[in-house]
């Protein structure tokens, strides 16, 4: 339960009953909730979303969960994570939880599908999309190691054009809401994996980048 994130020495017990009953209480409605308030909060309390070919890592900042349950009176119950650290943007230090979640690509017939483990959708995602955000971790976090070999090289060893890696990367830098929305399949009709590819002027702004996607 993210529950973790909100029971800490810092917020005194009734502070923390106050968080617990606003977060069973979005719980109980969950299901039921309309899809602007789940895409609501999911930009507001996502930090980061990272997609692997075994898992789909989610980081949650606690400041971010317990300043939606203030505001909202509602929370989500997910599953309990590990606690890192990343800055807020006035440089102090925030807690995060990461969720990781476990999920494969699996070939069904002549088609690939990104499952999500536990999960059941009417509507498949579009496996496409998926398979360009994984593509695109893999070289981001190549990029990002130590002694990492030039672009170039890493292109090669995926067989694709550099140019073409510079494209794909960016999309590691998509905003966690939008990859969420991708792999649950709730992308807009229009956003194929052409035109995510074919936008080589992708904003690096959460909100450009929703504008721009047909998020917004």
């Amino acid at each position: 339960m993210l529950l973790a994130g909100i029971s800490n020495g810092e917020r005194d017990a009734p502070m923390q009953k106050r968080l617990r009953d606003a977060a069973a209480a979005l719980c109980a409605r969950w299901e039921h909730l309309p899809t602007e308030t789940l895409h609501e909060f999911t930009r507001s309390v996502l930090v980061r979303a990272q997609v692997h070919a075994d898992r789909i890592d989610l980081d949650v900042g606690s400041a971010r969960l317990v300043s939606w349950l203030l505001n909202q009176g509602a929370d989500e119950g997910i599953v309990e994570g590990n606690r890192t650290s990343s800055a807020n943007a006035d440089g102090s230090e925030q807690t995060l939880i990461r969720l990781s979640i476990r999920a494969s690509l699996k070939r069904t017939g002549k088609e690939m599908k990104f499952i999500v483990e536990g999960v059941t959708n009417s509507a498949p995602a579009d496996t496409t999309l998926i398979r360009l955000l994984v593509r695109a971790q893999k070289i981001a976090k190549r990029m990002f190691e130590s002694n990492c070999p030039p672009l170039e090289a890493i292109a090669n060893e995926e067989r694709i054009t550099a140019s073409y890696a510079t494209r794909l990367v960016r999309l590691a830098f998509l905003a966690p809401d939008i990859v969420a929305a991708i792999l649950a399949g709730k992308q807009p009709a229009g956003l194929t994996a052409n035109k995510l590819m074919a936008d080589t002027r992708l904003p690096l702004d959460w909100r450009d980048q929703r504008a721009a996607l047909g998020f917004a």
